[in-house]
């Protein structure tokens, strides 16, 4: 026979058992949780130094490094035409040099050019800052008694502009800033 003080002993054990499992737990996720942030931190420093190498060798540096470059072949190549003993191989190689480089810069120039046109719709048209998140949906309404789908684009940019369907749905912050400005 099962006496009282069995029944309270096994409750009071369970009681035990369960808080040592939710602790348990909670401790389980707390660890998991604070691995995801260190994960995440990781991840931020990761992209932050791509960014940092993304930067020195942006497009621009690229061009400004061809047109040292090809101010240097100028250089050298009035050189070689002032001094009497240089040869019309070197003149002639150094302006091939020359062309090269020139085409090489012209050719960087158009890709950057190419490139800042694609990255338009990924920048705020205000102040520039980057598109966060853009988002496609579509909805069917009935209209006249007519089913139709719409499509609706969101994006949402850093500075915290909003262009919903092709209009703003929250201002750029810059913008609001530079206006109120004006006005003070």
């Amino acid at each position: 026979m099962i006496t009282t003080e069995t029944v309270f002993w096994t409750q009071i054990g369970s009681i035990i058992g369960f808080v040592v499992a939710l602790f348990f737990l909670y401790r389980l996720l707390v660890d998991q949780k604070d691995a995801t942030i260190q994960l995440q931190k990781e991840n931020i420093a990761f992209l932050k130094d791509q960014l940092a190498d993304a930067k020195l060798q942006s497009p621009d540096i690229l061009a400004q490094s061809l047109a040292g470059r090809a101010k240097l072949f100028e250089e050298e190549l009035e050189r070689l035409r002032q001094d009497k003993s240089a040869t019309e191989e070197q003149v002639a190689a150094k302006e091939a040099e020359l062309s090269k480089a020139r085409s090489e810069a012209e050719a960087l120039t158009k890709k950057v050019l190419q490139a800042r046109e694609l990255l338009h719709d990924y920048l705020c048209p205000h102040c520039g800052a980057p598109l966060v998140e853009r988002v496609y949906h579509s909805q069917s309404v009935e209209y006249q008694g007519r089913e139709m789908d719409v499509d609706h684009d969101w994006s949402s940019f850093e500075c915290g502009l909003e262009i919903i369907d092709g209009l703003e749905g929250t201002p750029c912050k810059t913008k609001v800033l530079n206006f109120v400005n004006k006005e003070t």
